[in-house]
């Protein structure tokens, strides 16, 4: 498997985010990789994504790095990052 850095030609990094997901007593984790050229701009991009999670209009309230969404009645909270730096790392992650 290579290792060489996983950088976009245009100077972006691969990131995965890790999230939780919570409706009344159910909760899961899940991932979502991102490219982005540095932090602020990976945490626009999570913001877009969990603003957008459900559609536009969904999203009721943003406190921290949770998001609620109908009245509160779900959340999906940001537990952070990790830059990826080779396809085996993110293998590995995901495995």
């Amino acid at each position: 498997m290579n290792n060489k850095s996983i950088t976009t030609s245009n100077g972006k990094k691969l990131y995965l985010v890790a999230f939780k997901f919570v409706s009344g007593e159910y909760e899961q984790l899940f991932e979502k990789a991102f490219y982005a050229k540095d932090k602020k701009r990976l945490e626009l991009e999570i913001h877009k994504y969990l603003f957008t999670y459900y559609g536009k209009g969904n999203t009721s309230q943003v406190e921290n790095d949770v998001y609620f969404y109908f009245n509160g009645e779900i959340a999906v909270k940001d537990l952070g990052w990790q830059r990826i730096t080779s396809f085996k790392q993110l293998v590995n992650k995901l495995l």
